[in-house]
């Protein structure tokens, strides 16, 4: 049975209860005001701290004169390209740097000459604008690295083409070689540029050529011995080349003479001659060489140049980009006038051809006197003046009214085995019509 209430004994109060009364609100409470406590000291009373920033990429440039006024330059450097960097400073503005604030370098104090050195790397803020005050830069890992100073020089070379791998069809020959480019600049110790001799471009096929092609090709370096040769520092321009190999058609082709001089219904078949050479074994591009017959030596003035007895000497013209594989750039010239006569006549009959429509022309001479004839010697004795022509051509000459000295060609329309040597004219007298 419950026991009964004292009527004088307190009852607890029924009414609202203060925060302050529950331990969770008086925990929180305490938390908070740590956390301004340690704001407030560490904004205003010890605002110091430090990050790490990752990944700074080291700047082989800045300091260089150091040693490249000693006529040195880094031969071999590490293969690390960035390092992790502390930074110490104020804690407010050091968080928001980044790897782009800061440059990482090595001091070449302590390069002196060739060799390989161990060099500190440092770290400073460049970037002090967004970023000033009293900020510390450290280099965490790695804080030394090594690299290898020499002396350093260039060293300019033609490329040389070794085209011995490279087979051609038959009847063909490769007639030169070239590189693009041309020439190759070393770059690296004078110890190592010593040894370089030659930069030879190295090139092959798997097909035998028969035309002009250009392949890629792989630079080697050599030295003196023609021996492949690899330094450990030097480097060049380009490791390759682009080789083009020109590749030509072989033919032995005949010797033949073109004459001019000569009369108009002349058979130059008739001319007995010999050459020194009969053919010429030549080269060229297949498409120039294969449409050709015969090679001409150099025309043969049969007007001016003939005597009897003499030999001549006549360059070989070859056309354009024609080679001569037989080294000879002329031959002999030799004629055979065994049966060869000759004659010396005055001719009377004159005439002009071609006369344009607006000019007249007269001729004044009445003869041309000691015209030399050669031809074979029956059909030079059976010859008379009478069968010879004294011919002007009005195309071939510049006519002006009044009288005029005009160059005459002996025609022989009687015989196409006789010519003669020499040059004529006649005087005329030339009207406007």
């Amino acid at each position: 049975m419950p026991k009964p209430t004292d009527p004088k004994t307190p009852q607890p109060s029924t009414g609202r209860k203060s925060l302050w009364s529950y331990p969770l609100f008086s925990l929180i409470l305490a938390l908070f005001c740590g956390f301004v406590a340690w704001t407030v000291v560490a904004v205003y009373v010890d605002p110091q701290g430090s990050v790490t920033v990752q990944d700074v990429p080291i700047n082989y440039a800045n300091g260089a004169s150091a040693y490249t006024s000693q006529g040195l330059d880094i031969v071999e450097k590490p293969s690390i390209e960035t390092v992790d960097v502390r930074v110490d400073g104020n804690s407010t503005i050091i968080g928001n740097i980044t790897n782009s604030d800061i440059m990482v370098y090595p001091s070449y104090a302590g390069v002196s000459g060739a060799g390989r050195v161990t060099l500190r790397l440092q770290a400073r803020l460049v970037n002090t604008t967004d970023f000033p005050g009293d900020i510390e830069c450290t280099v965490e890992s790695p804080r030394t690295i090594e690299a290898v100073f020499d002396e350093v020089s260039e060293k300019t070379l033609a490329i040389t083409v070794d085209a011995s791998a490279v087979s051609v069809a038959e009847g063909y020959m490769l007639n030169r070689s070239a590189a693009v480019p041309a020439e190759i600049t070393l770059r690296g110790p004078t110890s190592e540029l010593d040894q370089i001799a030659s930069v030879v471009a190295t090139v092959s096929s798997d097909a035998e050529l028969s035309d002009t092609t250009t392949v890629p090709a792989t630079l080697e370096l050599r030295d003196e011995n023609g021996e492949v040769y690899t330094p450990q520092y030097t480097t060049m321009d380009s490791e390759t080349a682009n080789v083009t190999l020109t590749v030509y058609q072989v033919r032995e082709l005949p010797l033949v003479v073109d004459f001019i001089g000569t009369p108009t219904n002349f058979d130059t078949r008739s001319l007995r001659y010999t050459l020194s050479q009969d053919t010429l074994r030549v080269a060229g591009p297949a498409r120039t060489i294969s449409a050709l017959e015969e090679l001409t030596v150099t025309n043969f003035d049969l007007s001016q140049e003939f005597e009897l007895g003499r030999d001549y000497q006549r360059l070989v013209e070859l056309p354009s980009g024609i080679v001569s594989l037989d080294g000879v750039t002329s031959v002999t010239l030799s004629f055979d006038t065994s049966d060869m006569g000759s004659t010396t006549l005055n001719i009377s009959n004159i005439s002009a051809i071609n006369v344009p429509s607006n000019y007249e022309v007269e001729i004044l001479s009445s003869m041309v006197s000691g015209v030399t004839l050669y031809g074979p010697a029956e059909e030079v004795e059976a010859l008379s003046a009478d069968s010879v022509v004294a011919q002007i051509d009005c195309q071939s000459v510049n006519l002006t009214v009044g009288q005029q000295t005009i160059p005459v060609t002996i025609q022989i329309p009687s015989s196409s085995r006789i010519f003669a040597t020499g040059s004529y004219t006649v005087q005329c007298e030339v009207r406007a019509r």
